[in-house]
């Protein structure tokens, strides 16, 4: 059974990310909007996805390919390998509990504060892998220019020791709804805007939500600042997210490659799809598996 040699290309970065909300989706896309709410257990569609939908076929193709691994019995374990295998959550210690007391949180704010760190953690994990390996694949594909060499034999099999594993998806949902910008103050704003550049492999217009969500606890942000600025001053932010994404390909190899129908989606289409999910999983989520664990080790 062929498995996907190729690594992620490195692409030109994005300077805006444009989106189609889920209000202005038209019928087709809109049901594929619900459907991803549906397959994924969230109240709203990511960032990634309404961004696809602005590439003509893009949306269409990337979810064909996307659902089924969001289904299979081997994600889960294998975002759950991932996110164990962060580094730098060991050098931060769990908070005393005197310590979230002076920082002005009840017990009631360090279990909804977990609930969405590990809600975020889950989803991102799982994102990494799956966008990753929609980008190895179709990569493959592109680059060989034969759709049959990497058609596997059964479609739905991936290659993992884990693959036999039972497992079911848990539906986490976080207590409270995400805040608009507008609601914050300019300090939580200034501050958000701070922690969105640690980390960074590359810029990105986009703009991570973990942070907005955990803007009812401005103190927790402040502290998270204190305890992670000295490591992204040495560049270990950046060092850890980047071998994140490299952990992420090195899994999504091992798995049976995903092909599409190039008739039904037109190259310049695919170009712009690749870009899109170098960035995000380059620039964007790789890091924020990093930080939303670190945060986790500390109040949890």
């Amino acid at each position: 059974m062929d498995c996907i040699k190729m690594k992620a290309i490195t692409l030109p970065q994005l300077d805006s990310i444009h989106t189609i909300s889920e209000k202005e989706a038209v019928p087709g896309v809109a049901a594929i909007f619900k459907d991803i709410k549906e397959t994924l257990g969230v109240p709203f569609v990511n960032l990634i996805w309404r961004h696809l939908a602005t590439i003509p076929g893009g949306l269409e193709m990337t979810w064909s390919l996307a659902k089924p691994l969001y289904s299979s019995t081997v994600l889960n374990a294998s975002a759950r390998a991932l996110r164990a295998q962060t580094k730098l959550v060991d050098t931060l210690s769990p908070w005393p509990t005197s310590v979230r007391e002076a920082l002005g949180l009840s017990l009631k704010d360090k279990d909804e504060i977990v609930l969405l760190l590990e809600d975020y953690g889950h989803a991102n994990s799982r994102a990494l892998l799956v966008l990753s390996y929609l980008h190895a694949s179709l990569s493959t594909q592109v680059a060989t220019g034969n759709q049959s060499a990497f058609k596997p034999a059964n479609p739905s099999a991936l290659i993992d020791p884990l693959a036999r594993l039972d497992e079911k998806s848990v539906a986490i949902k976080p207590a409270r709804p995400l805040p608009a910008i507008a609601e914050l103050s300019a300090e939580v704003t200034a501050l958000i805007k701070i922690l969105n550049t640690f980390g960074e492999s590359m810029p990105s217009p986009a703009e991570p939500s973990l942070y907005r969500h955990l803007s009812y606890w401005p103190s927790f942000l402040a502290a998270f600042w204190l305890a992670v600025e000295p490591l992204e001053r040495q560049g270990l932010l950046v060092d850890e997210a980047i071998a994140t994404y490299e952990r992420a390909l090195s899994t999504v190899n091992q798995w049976t490659p995903a092909t599409y129908a190039p008739e039904v989606i037109a190259p310049d289409s695919v170009t712009q799809v690749l870009n899109s999910l170098n960035h995000f999983t380059y620039a964007v989520i790789a890091r924020m598996i990093v930080h939303g664990d670190m945060m986790k080790r500390m109040i949890d």
